[in-house]
């Protein structure tokens, strides 16, 4: 049976429960924001798998309508000697800065800290920037598509970065991309086509969600020393302009399909319409090639999170010069 909920506003009394656990080793501060009832049990299934691996102090902060009082327990009550502790706060009758300052008063200290962000706005009336006020630097993981389709999170956490580049940044609809990373490069993999990477003119992608096709827009760009010259337009080395047209499309938090032209030949991947687990890789043109075949591995996001909560170092370099192009590339 659950005990009672305590007060989510007594510090002290949540405090006592802590103190009364069997002490143990804690690597980190699993902060965890919630802020819809329909997607609360997929987040805490994830946030327990990494706690299961990793002893942390996991604090769930549920800003969902209704969610109300603290509970107190260890992450698995039939196993004494589990080393995690899970803390599950309902936010939903106090401010966002109220949240904020519960949440970093309870954290162990001289540990790392973990912010994961699941909600779908960053935005200044949010307690997302509370974290980070008063020399406060968590790892912040956040899903710019996880529960929208549009820019509107990319833009506010392009925006956000901008005014915290110090932060530790990590944004799950980045770390999606690597398969369709490694298909452009293959694309070039043959060094007589390296001239073709000079020649591009046009960059077409579709995603199911605008930060993903933004992202590996973006991180293109950064490859062969593209600029964002204004709305959905690079410019590369030499000032020549390069197109890029972005559809919502297929599935979302995917990219369903990419086209690079060139002066002489297109460059494309599709996901397979009739199966959904491999890419059609081809080019037509001079340099045509036949269709090969490239597997879809399946995305864990819990492993997702959590080699973004761990990895080592700062924002990666890649990354920001992608997320800094975003506004650019939205608002011209």
């Amino acid at each position: 049976m659950t005990p009672p909920a305590f007060p989510t506003a007594d510090i002290e009394l949540i405090r006592s429960e802590l103190a009364r656990a069997k002490p143990h080793i804690t690597t980190m501060n699993f902060i965890v924001w919630i802020d819809r009832e329909s997607n609360r049990d997929w987040v805490i299934q994830r946030a327990v798998k990494i706690s299961e691996k990793h002893p942390s102090r996991t604090i769930i902060l549920d800003a969902s309508p209704g969610r109300v009082g603290a509970h107190v327990r260890p992450l698995d009550p039939n196993d004494p000697t589990h080393q995690s502790t899970f803390i599950d706060i309902g936010v939903a009758d106090i401010a966002p800065r109220d949240a904020c300052e519960l949440a970093t008063s309870l954290e162990a200290p001289d540990v790392l800290t973990v912010l994961c962000w699941s909600a779908e706005s960053l935005g200044e009336d949010t307690a997302f920037r509370c974290f980070f006020e008063h020399g406060s630097r968590p790892v912040a993981v956040v899903d710019s598509s996880l529960g929208v389709r549009d820019a509107t999170t990319i833009l506010e956490l392009a925006q956000f970065y901008k005014d915290h580049s110090d932060v530790s940044l990590r944004d799950l609809a980045w770390m999606r991309l690597h398969l369709w990373q490694d298909i452009i490069a293959h694309f070039f993999d043959d060094p007589a086509l390296r001239e073709e990477l000079f020649s591009i003119q046009k960059l077409r992608i579709v995603a199911g969600s605008d930060a993903e096709a933004l992202y590996l827009g973006g991180w293109l760009a950064s490859r062969l020393g593209w600029s964002a010259k204004g709305h959905d337009e690079f410019a590369d080395r030499n000032g020549h302009r390069i197109a890029f047209e972005h559809e919502r499309g297929g599935q979302a938090r995917r990219v369903y399909s990419v086209a690079l032209t060139t002066a002489s030949s297109v460059y494309q991947g599709s996901v397979d319409e009739g199966d959904a687990s491999v890419v059609r890789v081809w080019v037509e043109g001079a340099n045509a090639r036949p269709v090969r075949l490239v597997p879809v591995g399946a995305i864990d996001t819990a492993s997702l999170v959590e080699r973004a909560a761990l990895e080592d170092g700062g924002t990666d370099e890649i990354f920001e010069t992608a997320l800094r192009m975003v506004q650019t590339l939205i608002d011209g």
